[in-house]
């Protein structure tokens, strides 16, 4: 087997069977919940460190090299994916510590997820300051 693919095996039995990296993970995923139903799903996947992610969209795919140039001096490739239904976002991380790249992964997403947030809210304020402004109340 080549050494590609023993850092893969290794980081998926650390996280299959490794106590105090299946408890870390569970804790880490806590902080999903005010983001996530009780039928999303939430899981973390480890990837090939050196493997490329390819798209269809040409644009994506070159972008995505970009990211990956430099990245394979890496031993842990952690990805932290949540889906629910037909659509999925995530995030994924490098490092050498299995515990950094879950927790650079973790928080990679929570920073997707709170800017949606941000913009979701945004956009609610603005449509009821509209709202407001239509019905001639005084917007605070």
């Amino acid at each position: 087997m080549s050494q590609k693919k023993n850092f893969l095996k290794n980081t998926l039995d650390l996280i299959e069977s490794d106590t105090e990296v299946k408890s870390y993970i569970y804790q880490q995923m806590m902080d999903f919940n005010p983001f996530v139903t009780p039928e999303t799903l939430v899981m973390v996947i480890a990837r090939d460190p050196n493997g490329v992610y390819t798209s269809q969209n040409p644009d994506e795919a070159s972008e995505n090299e970009d990211q990956n140039a430099g990245v394979s001096d890496f031993k842990f490739r952690i990805a932290v994916i949540l889906k629910d239904k037909d659509t999925s976002i995530e995030a994924e991380a490098y490092d050498n510590d299995i515990f950094a790249a879950i927790r650079l992964a973790k928080e990679n997403l929570l920073s997707q997820l709170i800017e949606i947030q941000n913009e979701l809210e945004s956009s609610q304020d603005r449509l009821r300051a509209i709202q407001q402004a239509s019905d001639h109340k005084p917007v605070h």
